[in-house]
């Protein structure tokens, strides 16, 4: 029986008969050399307990201070090792608008709604609100930390930035501020990479570095870019460079000062969509892959690309079959692990070995499997190359059921579901597979798994049948 390809990312595009091909949940990884198949698919991470801070929807976090910082709501929480958590004391952050957090190793800053707080190390529980009168008084739209300053954009379209006190994100001078002035855009975001400030426009990006001058940074020579920046939370750090949503809703990294597509067009048909200015990007790394995540609340998608293998995937929380965004608000590492915020107070941590989002069942699937000829043919059977015997002991998950929907029309639409087991605990000589789907001219296949068990395919085999 001929062997069908794996779903490597996201292909489907303007018209979908042509690559069906879209990753949920699932990651790509190439094999070892001689291997039974070149590409293994992998689950995505599960969230296992770590800890509840309040009840308020987490907003950022950030290892800060010898512990973990979250906002919660209003409220700013300490939390140890331990997963125990504190609330801080002091002056309330606001409960809507952009929240950031930085430090400068001796004070964690948090930049919430255009206005800025901060606690010290010395009182690592107590959030001050910065009242210097350098401060601006419509605040700043974004922050990073550089060299020893905090560094802000000012926002409006004057592109004007602008730096704290060395190692006091509390004080201001009123020498310290520089407008970023190759192009008449405003700034929307800033980003520290290395010794060098990103500065994000509307239409282009510019780069400076630390000279020492009255105004301690200049522009870098030849690093302006005739791009800009869609949404400005789009931008983050991964794999030693900046990652950004253009403003052509082209997603780039940058190579040096150029910046170089990364997206594909069935991303990109994505992106063209609707709204994406309030897109959030955030980055984590897990089992060797760099993953750079894209969540786009307005359009209900999560898109994630992996740098060791510049292939796309979807991410969304549940079993809906309809996509649906990835519900976790921020990532941030602590305690040699990765951390994730969600609503309701609770931070959870991405865990390989651990198949659920707390309580909450995922939903994996591949489509992939195009089949076409020209002509009418009947599919006979699929049968699924996957790593088998993993069922649990008792509940959900003790017999592992893979479902499948078949679509004879390219994936335009899908039939009703037919399940195959992949075997109880211990059972590895089990086949996952499904016989006499019936007739099709350009035919594709969902399987997809809700069962918390590890989930690892190879690829899959088919029989088909050609009709005059």
């Amino acid at each position: 029986m001929p062997r069908a390809p794996l779903a490597l990312g996201k292909a489907s595009g303007r018209s979908r008969p042509i690559n069906p091909s879209r990753l949920l949940n699932l990651y790509a990884e190439p094999a070892p050399p001689d291997s039974i198949s070149p590409w293994i698919l992998f689950g995505t991470p599960g969230q296992k307990a770590f800890s509840t801070a309040g009840s308020g929807d987490i907003r950022c976090g950030l290892y800060a201070l010898g512990a973990a910082y979250v906002l919660s709501g209003q409220t700013v929480f300490r939390i140890d090792i331990n997963g125990n958590a504190t609330a801080c004391t002091g002056d309330t952050p606001s409960a809507t608008g952009t929240a950031m957090m930085k430090t400068n190793g001796v004070q964690l800053g948090l930049l919430v709604n255009g206005r800025m707080f901060y606690i010290a190390a010395a009182t690592p529980t107590v959030v001050t609100a910065v009242t210097d009168a350098q401060y601006p008084a419509d605040g700043a739209t974004s922050f990073d930390f550089i060299n020893g300053y905090g560094a802000f954009t000012k926002g409006g379209t004057d592109g004007e930035w602008f730096l704290s006190d060395l190692y006091d994100f509390a004080a201001f001078d009123a020498a310290d501020f520089a407008t970023a002035e190759s192009s008449p855009d405003g700034l929307l975001r800033c980003l520290a990479n290395h010794n060098e400030m990103w500065l994000f426009g509307v239409h282009t990006t510019e780069v400076w570095n630390l000279t020492g001058a009255v105004f301690p940074f200049e522009q870098v020579p030849g690093s302006l870019m005739d791009r800009g920046i869609a949404a400005p939370l789009s931008a983050a750090l991964m794999d030693n460079a900046p990652y950004w949503l253009g403003d052509d809703r082209i997603v780039y990294r940058a190579n040096g000062y150029t910046p170089q597509r990364v997206s594909n067009f069935a991303v990109e048909e994505i992106l063209r969509s609707g709204t994406v200015a309030d897109a959030e990007a955030s980055t984590h790394t897990i089992g060797g892959h760099h993953f750079y995540v894209l969540k786009l609340p307005t359009l209900g998608r999560t898109l994630v690309l992996d740098a060791a293998t510049q292939i796309w995937h979807e991410r969304q929380s549940g079993t809906d079959v309809t996509p649906a965004v990835w519900a976790v608000n921020c990532i941030f590492t602590a305690f040699g692990k990765t951390l994730v915020g969600l609503n309701d107070g609770l931070i959870r941590e991405l865990d390989l070995d651990t198949f659920k989002d707390g309580t909450t069942q995922i939903r994996r699937s591949l489509t992939s499997f195009p089949a076409y000829n020209g002509r009418q043919g009947i599919l006979r059977h699929i049968e699924l190359e996957c790593e088998r015997g993993v069922g649990l002991n008792t509940g959900q998950g003790s017999d592992p059921q893979w479902m499948l929907r078949f679509s004879r029309d390219g994936g335009m639409a899908f039939g009703n579901e037919k399940m195959a087991s992949m075997g109880e605990a211990g059972r590895r000589r089990a086949r996952v597979m499904w016989d006499q789907l019936g007739r099709f001219q350009n035919g594709a296949v969902e399987i997809s798994i809700a069962d918390p068990v590890k989930v690892a395919v190879y690829g899959g085999n088919y029989e088909t049948e050609g009709l005059n």
